[in-house]
């Protein structure tokens, strides 16, 4: 599934596509309010934007599904 040089997101570098995210980091204090601010996209609806250190994850509001991530550099 991840070939070499693959890295994910969060802690571990294990949150990928598909994954879920833990329910410690769907909390408030994770989501970005001002995705513009940060030069996201707009989530669409159901969906809101979660970030850990310099990454972002795209984040299912109601299930924690990993629909899409930017890492940082």
């Amino acid at each position: 599934m991840n070939g070499p040089g693959w890295r994910g997101a969060g802690p571990e570098h294990n949150w990928y596509r598909g994954g879920r995210l833990p329910p410690a980091y769907r909390s408030y204090h994770y989501v970005v309010d001002d995705w513009r601010l940060h030069r996201l996209p707009p989530p669409p609806r159901g969906y809101h934007w979660v970030q850990y250190g310099g990454d972002y994850l795209l984040v299912a509001i109601a299930t924690g599904v990993i629909l899409q991530i930017i890492l940082s550099n």
